[in-house]
């Protein structure tokens, strides 16, 4: 019975050194990692929402770091990855690199639960808000910085976490709803970086 409406929050992460957050000049250091919660995959409400919290966080953490592969534990399609690759390899190549804020991306869930989908089994939708955050910039070798939040993903933006239970994990899906390990499109990805 208890209520998750609100912005999703997430606690558990590895801290390797003192955190130095990213500036205009230089990347962020010792960024710390999320790690996968104990009931991250569990079959309730509980689970789900630490599913998407984790989520939420390792995809904030490829966005600061480049790296992926904590999302990858929640995106096993690497779905979510994959249109990530253009950032990673900007910041493989040290070409850039994300500042402004310790959160570029979060999400303010607009019900206590999530709803069953009808006739989906175990596929759930969340109704939210994604936010990208207006003091998010990347930085770019020889050009000059760019505003991370653009007309095609205003602040604000209404969304639906979708999620299903397959194979004893929770999967974050997109808009082939068909697809047991897609991704939600428009609605809940945020691939537009």
């Amino acid at each position: 019975n208890k209520s998750y409406k609100g912005k999703v929050t997430f606690d558990n992460f590895e801290k390797n050194g003192e955190y130095v957050p990213a500036t205009a000049e230089k990347k962020a250091q010792n960024v710390p990692k999320p790690l996968v919660p104990a009931n991250m995959n569990d079959q309730n409400v509980d689970g789900i929402y630490a599913f998407i919290g984790y989520w939420l966080a390792s995809f904030n953490y490829a966005l600061m770091t480049g790296d992926t592969e904590p999302m990858k534990k929640a995106d096993p399609a690497d779905v979510y990855a994959k249109s990530l690759q253009e950032l990673t390899i900007m910041y493989e190549n040290d070409l850039g690199w994300m500042y402004g804020t310790d959160t570029p991306v979060t999400l303010e869930l607009t019900s206590g639960s999530p709803k069953k989908a009808s006739g989906k089994g175990t596929r759930y939708d969340w109704p939210a808000y994604m936010n990208y955050s207006a003091d998010a910039k990347i930085h770019i070798e020889g050009k000059s910085d760019q505003p991370f939040k653009t007309a095609s993903s205003p602040n604000g933006k209404p969304m639906r976490a979708i999620v299903e239970y397959k194979d004893g994990k929770w999967f974050m899906l997109t808009g082939d709803e068909d697809s047991p390990t897609a991704t939600s499109g428009s609605s809940a990805s945020s691939s537009s970086v």
